[in-house]
C-alpha cells in the first residue's frame, strides 16, 4: 500500500490569543482518502521503523513493556515542540480534505518523523489510558533538549514510573491541597496588597500569577522566596521549545540541579527531608531524587502561573461573568473547570507515545511502533463531548476537559492548581472590583518557543 503524505507538519507554530491554533478546529473537518500507511512501508520514517522492530521483539529502544498486571490507571504533568505557517498549514489542511472523517490525522513531527494526531476526546483518552503505548519509547525521538532524566515522571512508564510517583503522591492528594488553602489566601492577599500600595498599572503575571503560584510550590518544597526567584531564568529555559539553545538549556539544567541537590541534602524535613532518607535508604537515587523534587518545583508553577494569566484575561473579556463571580463566589469552580477546558495552555500539542503492539484507536488499527500524539486542546474541543465547544460557558452541566491528562500520567498536581486558581480568582474579583485590561488586549505580548503558551506580560489597572 503507497503510503499516506503528511498533511502538514506539528506542532502547530505559535500564535497569540486564548483559543487553540486554527488548525486545531480545522483538524475537525479533515478526511483522507486512503488508509494510513504502515511504520515500516512509510518514507523518510527510519526512526519509527527501529521503534517498531524493537517492539515486536517486547523491548522498545531497550526499554520493558509498560503494562503492569492490575494496575490503575492512577493520576502528572505535561507537554513537547514546534513550526511552518498557519496560513499555510492551513491551506494544505483543506486541500488534502478527501472522502470519509479521519479520527487519527497523519502528521510528520520535528526531525520528519511520521505520526498521529490523536484530537478526538475518545481517541485521546484511549491512547493515554492504554498501557500498550509507552511515553519513554518516544523519547528516543530526541524531540526536546531536556535530558530524559529531567523528566522524572512525565516520560517514564511503569514499573519506574509507579515507583517514583507514590513516593511522592501522598503531598499531593486533595486533602493536601485544602491544608494549603489558608497559606494560598494568605499570600494572595500580600500581594494584591503590594499592588494595591504601589498603584496600576500593575503586570498580573510577574506581581501575582508567578510569585502565588512559585510560593506556594516553593512552601511544599522548603525553596525561600529568593531562590525561587533567582531559579525562575533556568526554568525558563528549561521549559522551551526553541526559545533557549541546547548548550542554554543544559546550562540551566546543570543549574537547577545543583540548587536542589543541594536542597536534598540539607533536608531533614518534608517532602525533601521524606526523599532524601529513601536516598540514605537505598530505594532511591540521589540523582532520582533531585529530578524527582526539581521537576515538581517546575511542573508546580510555571504551568500553573501561566493558566492562571490566561484565565484572568478570559474573564476581563467577559465582564458578566467577572460580575457574576464576584457576586457568586460559589461558581468559581466550575469557572475555573471550564476555564482550563476552554484556553490553550499546551503550546507542544501533546506528548509522544509509541504503540509497543497492534492497538486499536479510532476504529483503526495503530501499528506497533506507529507515534501517536494525543492532542489534548484538539479534545477539548471535541463537539461529540462540548456543545458549541468554541464557547465560554461555565454553567456546562458535563465537563470532562483533558486539561490535566488522564491516566497514569495525569497532573499529580491536579488538586493544588484547581486551589490555586480558585483562590486567585475569588480573591482578585473581589479585592480588586475594577479590575480591567490597562492596555489593549491586541497589544499582548505572548510567550514563544516555549512548552506551556501564556502572556508575557498582564497590564491591569483596578
Amino acid at each position: 500500500m503507497p503510503s499516506t503524505p503528511c498533511p502538514f507538519s506539528f506542532p502547530f507554530p505559535d500564535h497569540p490569543g486564548l483559543e487553540p491554533a486554527a488548525q486545531y478546529a480545522e483538524l475537525r473537518q479533515y478526511a483522507e482518502p486512503e488508509q494510513y500507511a504502515e511504520p515500516e512501508r512509510s518514507a523518510d520514517s527510519g526512526q519509527s521503523v527501529e521503534l517498531r522492530r524493537s517492539a515486536e521483539q517486547g523491548q522498545p529502544t531497550g526499554l520493558r513493556r509498560s503494562a503492569e498486571p492490575g494496575q490503575h490507571a492512577e493520576p502528572e504533568q505535561s507537554a513537547e515542540q514546534g513550526q511552518p505557517t498557519e496560513p499555510e498549514q492551513s491551506a494544505e489542511l483543506r486541500r488534502s480534505a478527501g472522502q470519509g472523517r479521519t479520527p487519527l490525522v497523519p502528521v510528520e513531527l520535528p526531525g520528519g518523523v511520521p505520526a498521529l494526531l490523536a484530537h478526538r476526546h475518545a481517541d485521546a483518552c484511549a491512547v493515554l489510558t492504554d498501557p500498550g503505548f509507552s511515553r519513554e519509547a518516544a523519547t528516543e525521538l530526541r524531540m526536546t533538549s531536556r535530558s530524559k532524566e529531567s523528566l522524572a515522571l512525565n516520560v517514564v512508564d511503569p514499573p519506574v514510573h509507579t515507583r517514583r510517583r507514590q513516593l511522592v503522591a501522598h503531598a499531593f492528594t486533595a486533602r493536601q491541597a485544602g491544608l494549603a488553602r489558608p497559606a494560598t489566601e494568605r499570600l494572595a492577599g500580600e500581594l494584591i496588597g503590594a499592588m494595591v500600595r504601589k498603584g496600576p498599572p500593575a503586570d498580573l503575571v510577574a506581581d501575582f500569577a508567578l510569585p502565588l503560584t512559585m510560593g506556594v510550590i516553593g512552601g511544599i518544597l522548603g525553596v525561600p522566596a529568593p531562590e525561587q526567584r533567582r531559579l525562575h531564568p533556568w526554568v525558563e529555559a528549561m521549559m522551551s521549545t526553541t526559545a533557549y539553545s541546547p548548550e542554554e538549556i543544559a546550562a540551566a539544567h546543570k543549574g537547577v540541579h545543583g540548587y536542589f541537590a543541594g536542597l536534598l541534602d540539607a533536608a531533614t524535613d518534608g517532602l525533601p527531608g521524606e526523599l532524601a532518607e529513601h536516598v540514605r535508604q537505598g530505594t532511591l537515587g540521589r540523582d532520582e531524587a533531585v529530578h524527582l523534587v526539581s521537576g515538581l518545583f517546575i511542573a508546580g508553577y510555571e504551568t500553573t502561573g501561566n493558566q492562571l494569566g490566561m484565565c484572568v484575561l478570559a474573564l476581563l473579556r467577559h465582564p458578566l461573568l467577572l460580575k457574576r463571580l464576584r457576586s457568586d463566589p460559589a461558581a468559581t469552580p466550575q469557572a475555573v473547570e471550564e476555564l482550563l477546558r476552554y484556553t490553550s495552555l499546551n503550546a507542544a500539542g501533546g506528548v509522544p507515545h509509541v504503540a509497543l503492539e497492534d492497538r486499536p484507536v479510532g476504529g483503526t488499527v495503530v501499528r506497533a511502533g506507529q507515534v501517536v500524539v494525543p492532542v489534548t486542546d484538539g479534545a477539548n474541543r471535541d463537539p461529540d463531548v462540548f456543545d458549541e465547544p468554541d464557547l465560554l460557558d461555565i454553567d456546562r452541566p458535563h465537563n470532562p476537559h483533558l486539561s490535566f491528562g488522564r491516566g497514569r500520567h495525569m497532573c499529580l498536581g491536579a488538586g493544588l492548581a484547581r486551589m490555586e486558581l480558585q483562590v486567585a480568582l475569588d480573591m482578585l474579583v473581589a479585592e480588586l472590583p475594577g479590575l480591567g485590561l490597562a492596555v489593549p488586549e491586541d497589544t499582548l505580548g505572548w510567550r514563544e518557543g516555549m512548552y506551556a503558551r501564556g502572556l508575557l506580560e498582564l497590564p491591569v489597572r483596578w
